[in-house]
């Protein structure tokens, strides 16, 4: 599977975004970070995808623990829960699928939204490199809580039921997120006015609807 862009840039800086100095600066300095290069490390791209993938995983599995709560059925994603041998196993395993249909699926609609946006002529690979590095802004504080929660819960089900403060650290990043995204879109490509509707607008109602149903069907 190809994911080197074909576009030609001035500057052939490769960015590696995790050094320290780079995932600060695409954490809390986005413009500045999409501003230095259009060439990125393509390990550190593929290392990203999987996470994301990881995280898919993740939660496609709390959904089903979800399920289980409101309809007192379980199924197999449910019992990978109840040990983080397993737990992990599966999120390590799924994560490899997962990651290529957000590469494919995830990155063509990023694609898309930017062609919304103005960039008619924008590059699909370079386009998928971008929606990587803002998707990072999210997915790394969670897979780094569910490490965390390793460590502190016997399971993964005990950590889902218990861990509240853990389980909100993620939910800020999420938001944020989306200006990483409109801060890339922008810097990255030829966009218009529109972006803001696509890369900021529309995600942010997104995820409150979202959040706001998950809220309903705990409470």
């Amino acid at each position: 599977m190809n994911i080197q862009p074909t576009v030609e840039t001035q500057n052939h800086e490769i960015i590696k975004p995790f050094q320290p100095k780079q995932i600060f600066s695409l954490f809390f300095q986005p413009k500045r970070f999409f501003s230095q290069s259009k060439s990125y490390h393509h390990q550190s791209i593929i290392v990203i995808a999987y996470l994301i993938g990881m995280v898919s995983v993740m939660d496609r599995i709390d959904q089903h623990l979800l399920r289980a709560e409101t309809s007192n059925r379980t199924g197999f994603l449910s019992s990978a829960a109840d040990t983080w041998s397993g737990y992990w196993l599966w999120v390590l395993g799924m994560g490899i699928i997962s990651a290529a249909f957000a590469w494919l699926i995830q990155g063509w609609w990023y694609k898309k939204r930017l062609q919304f946006s103005g960039a008619k002529e924008a590059d699909p690979q370079l386009a998928r490199h971008v929606f990587v590095l803002q998707s990072l802004v999210f997915v790394l504080p969670i897979v780094l809580t569910t490490v965390i929660q390793t460590f502190l819960y016997p399971n993964y089900l005990e950590a889902y039921h218990y861990s509240t403060v853990l389980g909100l650290i993620p939910v800020p990043f999420l938001f944020w997120s989306c200006w990483v995204s409109y801060r890339g879109a922008t810097e990255v490509f030829k966009t218009n006015g529109w972006a803001k509707l696509w890369f900021l607008g529309l995600p942010i109602l997104f995820y409150i609807l979202i959040i706001g149903a998950f809220t309903a069907l705990i409470s």
